[in-house]
């Protein structure tokens, strides 16, 4: 079941949520909506779920496999809509949270009670819940309410599965074991999904492929290696993950950073030109004695907490600071004391064509 959004715009008063946004996801695709808050990635889900409709009519089309579904209301498009907030009935137990989309269908279309039985145990199973059937969502952690709350929009059989920041409520060592039980679910049954996160790690490790919004569009699609290696504007680098930012100018197919010239690779750029040259902490390399082309800088501070290490770095000629990630290993081998100046090397060193104010 493909899902396919086409010129799709939707206001609130002066404030455009989406602008003009066409998306298509394939059938079993699994793909993450991300951007920061008010990109428009919520807004985008509700109207494919059915919840809001485009303020463009005539022009705007939302479609379930090629069948135009842009003006059927929610609860007629067979959608599977799972919130931050799991939204379960206090009430009811495990067993009868999965089973009410089933029990309050109209009497013709609802299924034989055996049918029903049947079908919440196999996806109480498939969320590895058989033992909680009988309890009550008070009674459950997070993880478990939140898988509850997936099971409970699969049972309706949807075309297509929709997650508004499925995880956001809970806390990261959570977050990272649902996102990988996430992902081997949708490997299992491989209904088409889109979910909602303003999460970058959660987006690249979980997703087929990533659509990233800004101010009401999609600045890039694309697979999590696409993306990550391959950003289309200095918007999207900066957006997935910790990034340095140095001012220089182009020469010769090359970036100079103060007095030192870096290679571009095979990028290009304008001949002597003003430019911002992006760096991410773990493509710079500290050695005590330069090799080839680098940047002398003072030791600030370092934190060997966890897998890796970060340090944070001054440049001699500049004073601007900058940070850079080692493995444990190679930390532990320059053994990098505050005060002493080290020589840093740049590689991967991304430039764009866009302004971008530093």
């Amino acid at each position: 079941m493909s899902v396919e959004v086409k010129n799709v715009t939707k206001k609130f008063g002066g404030f455009t949520a989406l602008d003009h946004v066409s998306l298509k996801v394939e059938s079993g695709e699994l793909v993450a909506l991300l951007g920061p808050s008010g990109s428009g990635k919520t807004t985008l889900l509700r109207t494919i779920a059915g919840l809001e409709f485009p303020d463009n009519a005539g022009e705007a089309q939302v479609l379930f496999y090629g069948e135009d579904v842009t003006q059927i209301p929610a609860s007629e498009r067979k959608a599977g809509f799972a919130f931050q907030h799991y939204a379960l009935f206090r009430h009811m137990s495990v067993f009868e949270n999965i089973a009410f989309g089933l029990r309050v269908r109209p009497k013709t279309t609802r299924p034989p009670e055996p049918e029903i039985v049947a079908r919440v145990e196999k996806l109480l199973k498939l969320i590895q819940l058989e033992p909680l059937a009988r309890r009550f969502p008070s009674q459950l952690s997070g993880g478990q309410r939140q898988r509850v709350a997936l099971a409970r929009a699969l049972a309706v059989e949807p075309k297509v599965l929709l997650l508004d920041e499925p995880f956001g409520a809970l806390d990261a060592k959570v977050r990272k074991e649902l996102r990988r039980w996430l992902r081997q679910l949708h490997d299992e049954i491989h209904i088409t999904t889109l979910f909602v996160t303003h999460d970058q790690e959660e987006a690249l490790e979980v997703a087929d492929r990533v659509a990233i919004l800004r101010d009401g569009r999609i600045e890039q699609i694309g697979t999590p290696e696409e993306i990550y290696d391959h950003p289309a504007s200095p918007f999207v680098y900066d957006f997935l993950g910790n990034v340095n930012l140095f001012s220089g100018r182009m020469k010769d197919g090359a970036v100079v950073i103060g007095e030192t010239e870096f290679s571009l690779g095979d990028q290009t750029g304008g001949m002597d030109a003003d430019t911002v040259a992006f760096v991410r902490p773990h493509d710079i390399r500290v050695t005590r004695q330069a090799a080839g082309p680098a940047l002398s800088a003072l030791v600030v501070r370092s934190n060997a907490a966890g897998p890796v290490a970060n340090l944070e770095l001054k440049r001699l000629d500049s004073g601007e600071l900058f940070t850079v990630q080692l493995s444990k290993e190679q930390f532990q081998e320059l053994s990098p004391r505050p005060g002493e100046t080290v020589f840093v090397e740049l590689k991967n060193v991304k430039v764009f064509s866009d302004d971008y104010n530093i």
